[in-house]
């Protein structure tokens, strides 16, 4: 058992890292990418997102006639990830069920500060390697989004940032379009005239009834997750906004998906006498990584010497993967062994932090 990477890792995790200010990791990568005789810098992306923190991006020179490899993994966690205190049994490190634990995605970065030390040591050695640690992932993949790649002669990129077993590639993931909408009817006083308002929350629901949310076919879903309004139980209600997203790996669909439910909300306030105000923004688009792709091929290999079940999926979520994608770079998302994300049951095996790092090294020596 590599005990370093681990050390990393319990290292990394006891910093408070939420969303724009992950200023205390990035300040804890730059000093042991500096102990580790590299040159990194951070970017300005912090001037966008609002953040106290920007990415930050480490070239590390090797053989210039093997493959130049770019790493990636963000640098901040959901909330509560503040006063994080890990617990250690046997197999796994925990959270301490008061917080979460930060796996999601400090794993990644202590992995590919495992790699970044193991190349300054020449434990291995292979082509050219980027390491990029990104910011306020977690509220949009903002760092990803204001990242500039143009220095960056990468000839495809890993993002350490995925569930699952060791060995697991997501080689897809969705288009993502993120939508709101007001609809604005007529207030009235509900006890005394209520024939006089017009109640938006009655035409919201009739709208809602005549979707179909939730699966519409295997790469295909839709939400509507926040619905908002009203002043008071006796007032009619005159304003209600909802908040949802579709997202489908077929852009086509996740067109017609669209328009077919603005469509709807359209129709049903002209019929209802309101008025409709939409805006929506499209978040992310989706990524696909073929059989024949470098990326693929150096890791299934990778998996196969290391003796681990190699296994392809496709995602039904984003992450800077489809950032990087569609920024020229192709990539691909893979597992670190994080567990039960996002909640205060997050675990990850202390093996599988072995078994990550020793896998990304071995993609760098192919």
């Amino acid at each position: 058992m590599n005990k370093r990477v681990v050390n990393e890792f319990l290292q990394l995790v006891v910093l408070d890292n939420p969303s724009k200010d992950e200023r205390k990791v990035a300040d804890y990568i730059l000093a042991r990418l500096k102990e580790l005789g590299y040159g990194a810098y951070e970017d300005q992306a912090y001037l966008v997102t609002g953040g106290n923190t920007g990415n930050i991006i480490c070239k590390i020179e090797g053989n210039p006639d093997k493959d130049k490899v770019m790493f990636l993994s963000h640098m901040d966690s959901v909330m509560p990830c503040n006063g994080k205190v890990p617990v250690i049994n046997d197999i796994y490190i925990e959270s301490s069920k008061n917080t979460i634990l930060g796996s999601d995605d400090l794993s990644g970065v202590a992995s590919m500060l495992e790699l970044a030390a193991a190349l300054a040591n020449k434990e291995v050695t292979g082509g050219d390697v980027y390491l990029i640690f990104t910011i306020s992932e977690e509220i949009g993949l903002l760092g990803a989004k204001n990242l500039d790649l143009s220095k960056i002669n990468a000839d495809y990129a890993y993002v350490l940032d995925s569930g699952g077993d060791i060995g697991t590639a997501s080689i897809s993931a969705p288009s993502h379009i993120s939508f709101t909408v007001k609809i604005r009817g007529k207030a009235a006083h509900a006890g005394m005239e209520p024939e006089k308002g017009i109640n938006a929350m009655v035409v919201a629901s009739k709208a809602i009834a005549k979707m179909q949310i939730g699966r519409i076919d295997e790469e295909t879903t839709c939400n509507l997750g926040v619905i908002k309004g009203g002043n008071a139980k006796n007032i009619v209600c005159e304003e209600i906004i909802i908040d949802g997203e579709c997202r489908s790996r077929n852009e086509e669909k996740l067109n017609l998906v669209y328009n077919d439910i603005m469509t709807v909300f359209q129709d049903t306030v002209n019929e209802n006498h309101c008025t409709i105000d939409i805006s929506s923004t499209k978040e992310y688009s989706s990524f696909l990584i073929s059989d024949e792709d470098e990326a693929l091929i150096k890791f299934e290999k990778a998996c196969q010497l290391m003796n681990l079940p190699f296994k392809k999926e496709h995602g039904g979520g984003g992450s800077d993967t489809n950032i990087i994608y569609s920024k020229g770079i192709k990539a691909l998302n893979i597992s670190t062994g994080m567990d039960k994300v996002h909640s205060v049951e997050e675990r990850i095996k202390i093996d599988d932090l072995f078994k990550i790092s020793e896998l990304i090294k071995i993609i760098v020596s192919l």
